[in-house]
């Protein structure tokens, strides 16, 4: 069997979710530095939730997307792609709900305040996202970002390797790896419309390859 040959559904399914989260992550809420404020959020509180909320269901989704694509691959490298995957979901989604929307709570709350108490909480935002334990848990989002980003070069090796697909294709998925682990724009949308470059590319290729010929046995005389 070929494994990179994909039924129609499955295509729309490989170019349909990284294509959707791309979008989603367009309404990202951006800020003026690395750390995220009470101000860059205040007003975009609901915007912020669901982009998170979203995240948490494209995460796992977007593991399944880079299994498919080493379905029925073996090999080093596709072994390595799956276990990658695991830890990208455990590790990468539980960063998500811990700190992206347990932001959007906080400053909801904070939002609920009087004028003048809202001044003193707003710094909770920043210590938050500072503290000892986020700053600790960053090594576990770490390891979520470095799990897929290993999954999609694992994964365009495997490709290359044993599913003949071009040099381009493993490149296209190394580098979306990196760009979409850096999810806020323009970092994550980049990176989805490069790994959905690397998934057509992959596509025509094996379009392009003929198809096996099988010799014809000779029927009984």
């Amino acid at each position: 069997m070929d494994s990179a040959r994909f039924s129609r559904d499955e295509l729309a399914f490989l170019i349909g979710v990284p294509l959707a989260w791309a979008v989603l992550l367009l309404f990202h809420p951006t800020g003026e530095g690395d750390a995220i404020t009470y101000a860059d959020v205040q007003d975009e509180v609901t915007r912020f939730l669901v982009v998170h909320l979203g995240m948490l269901v494209f995460i796992p989704l977007m593991a399944g997307v880079v299994y498919l694509l080493v379905r029925g691959i073996e090999g080093t490298a596709a072994r390595v792609c799956r276990i990658a995957l695991v830890l990208f979901v455990v590790f990468y989604g539980a960063w998500e709900a811990l700190v992206g929307i347990g932001t959007g709570i906080l400053v909801n709350d904070i939002n609920g305040l009087a004028a003048s108490d809202r001044a003193v909480a707003a710094p909770l935002v920043g210590e938050f996202n500072d503290n000892i334990l986020i700053r600790g848990f960053g090594v576990l989002v770490s390891i979520g970002s470095v799990a897929f980003i290993t999954a999609a070069i694992a994964a365009g090796v495997a490709l290359h390797r044993h599913a003949g697909a071009p040099l381009g294709v493993t490149v296209l998925l190394a580098l979306s790896g990196f760009l979409i682990t850096a999810h806020p724009p323009p970092f994550g949308p980049v990176g989805l419309a490069l790994f959905i470059a690397a998934v057509l590319l992959l596509v025509r290729s094996q379009a392009a390859r003929p198809a096996p010929t099988r010799l014809a046995h000779p029927g009984p005389a």
